[in-house]
């Protein structure tokens, strides 16, 4: 390769290279350092080095503990109900298009509306739709004779109605993944399972989920990331409330960096998010895939 084409290589890489280390490696950095510290913006005097104090406290500290039980409450319920139904969604969709029924694809993309509106936007509505007096959910509750609910005001609820708009949102996402898996699997499969009489429930078991789950992994991996970074939703409709009900990790680093100003104790519970996050990610690709295929 002569020195010009090597040239012309790190040029196109550079911006990537910038890219990521204005908006990753350094941010990352200076977080670590200033959750190592007593970085107050509200106070005059500069922060102290305090060592991993930061850490300890969050460790013992209730509300963080609580915005941590229903981060994986929240991530575990809502990435289940999000793979369930989009698998079958998706598998649905996958054997319309395979007996070339009209209308699939405008179905497809008018099931795929809700994960193009932004969160913030989809909070609103759904804020709308559980108001208590004048919410359609409360109102058809009526129709059926039920009493109405208070969705986002009720501590036993709340949670429950955060977790039924994330999957109401990003089960889409999930279904378009798992159709475009299904779409790989050689039709051949298929035929050859049904000559030898496996039903469907064996066609899901032995073909397509196997087929599939590098799609699925990649899939959870990222609604993983998704729930851990949780904010919009829970800042719109119940803003952590009531309580601590709803109470996110991300909810609680903000409300400590931009709310108590206490940046560098925020700063502690971003890594420790962080350091949750690869782990769980990291369990996800060796123990439910195995080790021997992700080495």
């Amino acid at each position: 390769m002569s020195k010009n084409a090597r040239v012309i290589k790190y040029v196109f890489v550079l911006p990537a290279i910038i890219y990521l280390i204005l908006l990753t490696i350094y941010p990352l950095i200076y977080s670590l350092k200033i959750s190592v510290t007593t970085l107050n913006i509200a106070r005059p005097y500069p922060p102290q080095y305090i060592g991993l104090s930061n850490f300890v406290e969050l460790l013992k500290d209730s509300i963080f503990l609580t915005a941590m039980k229903n981060t994986f409450f929240l991530t575990v319920l809502s990435i289940c109900a999000e793979f369930i139904l989009g698998f079958i969604i998706a598998r649905f969709f996958f054997m319309g298009a395979n007996l070339k029924l009209k209308g699939v694809g405008l179905l497809r993309t008018i099931y795929m509306l809700p994960m193009m509106v932004t969160p913030l936007v989809f909070g609103l509505i759904w804020l709308y739709i559980f108001n208590p007096t004048l919410g359609v959910a409360n109102y058809l509750l009526s129709l059926l004779g039920f009493p109405p609910i208070s969705w986002f005001g009720s501590t036993n609820i709340a949670l429950y109605s955060i977790v039924l708009i994330n999957v109401w949102e990003w089960t889409p996402f999930m279904m378009l993944l798992c159709l475009a898996g299904l779409s790989t699997i050689p039709p051949e499969l298929f035929e050859v399972a049904r000559i030898d009489g496996a039903g469907w429930h064996q066609s899901i078991a032995f073909i397509e989920l196997p087929l599939v789950r590098r799609v699925i992994l990649i899939g959870l991996m990222i609604r993983i990331m998704d729930n851990f970074r949780l904010f919009d939703l829970v800042y719109v409709t119940t803003g952590g409330g009531p309580g601590s009900s709803t109470e996110t990790l991300s909810m609680f680093t903000y409300r400590q960096s931009f709310m108590f100003f206490n940046v560098g104790y925020g700063a502690a519970a971003s890594i420790i998010i962080l350091i949750l996050g690869i782990i769980l990610a990291q369990i996800l690709i060796k123990s439910v895939w195995g080790k021997e295929e992700y080495a």
